[in-house]
C-alpha cells in the first residue's frame, strides 16, 4: 500500500515524471508516434508563477504546483505548444531552484514535513553540486514522502558522481514499492548520466524480478545502460510481461545493451525476433520489436519471419 501524503495536495507529483521519462525513452526507441491522450485543451496551460523572493512557505507551495504542471506536461503533452511550455516551465524551475538553493537545503535539513517534502523535489532542479549531499542525507528522513522526493530529486539532479549505495539499498530492500520504484528511477537516471557503482549491476539484475512494474522497467533500462549481456535471458522473459510500459522499457533496454556491448547483438536480435514472431498484430510489442530489429540490423526484412530468423541466427 502506498503511504498517504497528508500535506501534499498532489500525490507524489514527480512519480508522474518518472513514468513520463520511461515512456518517452521507450517511444524514442521504437520511433513510433506517442499515442498517449491529449490534454483536455490544445492550448498550453497557464504557467504557474514562482516569485523568487516570496517567503519560503509560499515559494515551496508555488513550486509544488509548478512541478505538478511540469510533470503533467511531460506525461500528457504531445503538441508543440505543450512541449514548448514544458521547456519554458523547466527553465523557470531551474532558475528559481538555483536562486533559492541555500533556503531549499535549509528546509530539507530542518523544516517541517511539508517543507521537507517540497524542498526535496525542488532541490533536484537546482543543478547545484551542493544539493547532492542534503538529498542523500534525506534518504534517512523519518517521513516516507521526503524519502520519495529525495530519491526523485537525485534523479532530476542526475549527477554522475552520486554515491549509489543508499539508492541501491532502497531499490532492493525497501518494503515500500513506491520507494523501490523511485530509487530504481534514480539509479537509472544517474547511470544514464555516466554514474557508476559496485552495487549497480546486482541491484539492476535483481530488480528485473521485482513485484513492482516500474522497478522492472527502470532496471531493464539500467542493465542495458550497463551493457550486461548476461541479462539478455531475463530481458527476453520480461518481453512477455503483461504491461505495455514494461515491455517498452525492456525493448529500450535491449537496444541500449547492443549500443554499450555490440557483442550482444546476436542474443538480443534472436530474443527480439522470437518476441516479434509470437506477438499478436494488435499488441504494441509487435511494432516495438520490429522497430528495434530494424535499428539493430540496419536493414528491413518487413514481415518475413524466416528472413529475420536467418539474419539473427547468422549473428554470433
Amino acid at each position: 500500500m502506498k503511504p498517504s501524503r497528508p500535506f501534499a495536495r498532489h500525490p507524489s507529483p514527480l512519480l508522474f515524471l518518472a513514468a513520463a521519462l520511461a515512456l518517452t525513452s521507450a517511444c524514442a526507441a521504437s520511433g513510433a508516434a506517442d499515442k498517449r491522450s491529449e490534454p483536455e485543451s490544445s492550448a498550453p496551460p497557464e504557467r504557474p508563477v514562482i516569485q523568487p523572493e516570496d517567503p519560503i512557505g509560499k515559494f515551496l507551495a508555488d513550486a509544488d504546483n509548478a512541478i505538478y504542471q511540469w510533470c503533467k506536461l511531460a506525461l500528457t503533452g504531445s503538441t508543440p505548444a505543450h512541449k514548448n511550455q514544458q521547456r519554458a516551465l523547466e527553465g523557470v524551475l531551474v532558475d528559481r531552484a538555483s536562486r533559492r538553493a541555500d533556503a531549499l537545503i535549509a528546509e530539507l535539513s530542518a523544516g517541517p514535513p511539508i517543507n521537507r517534502i517540497r524542498a526535496a523535489a525542488m532541490l533536484g532542479f537546482s543543478r547545484r553540486s551542493e544539493a547532492q549531499s542534503p538529498l542523500l542525507s534525506a534518504l534517512s528522513d523519518p517521513h516516507p514522502d521526503v524519502v520519495h522526493n529525495a530519491l526523485l530529486g537525485l534523479a532530476v539532479l542526475g549527477r554522475a558522481d552520486t554515491p549509489l549505495e543508499a539508492i541501491c539499498h532502497a531499490a532492493e530492500f525497501s518494503v515500500d514499492p513506491q520507494t523501490r520504484a523511485q530509487a530504481a528511477f534514480a539509479l537509472r537516471s544517474i547511470l544514464n548520466n555516466g554514474g557508476a557503482g559496485a552495487c549497480a549491476l546486482g541491484t539492476a539484475r535483481r530488480g528485473l524480478a521485482d513485484s513492482e512494474p516500474f522497478v522492472r522497467s527502470q532496471c531493464a533500462l539500467a542493465v542495458g545502460l550497463l551493457g550486461d549481456r548476461e541479462s539478455v535471458p531475463a530481458l527476453e522473459a520480461q518481453l512477455r510481461d503483461t504491461l505495455p510500459h514494461v515491455q517498452s522499457a525492456t525493448v529500450e533496454g535491449l537496444l541500449l545493451l547492443t549500443e554499450r556491448n555490440p557483442e550482444s547483438k546476436g542474443p538480443v536480435g534472436r530474443a527480439l525476433v522470437k518476441a516479434w514472431g509470437a506477438a499478436d498484430d494488435e499488441q504494441p510489442l509487435k511494432a516495438l520489436a520490429m522497430a528495434a530489429l530494424v535499428r539493430i540490423a540496419d536493414v528491413n526484412y518487413g514481415t518475413d519471419l524466416t528472413l529475420w530468423t536467418e539474419w539473427s541466427n547468422r549473428l554470433p
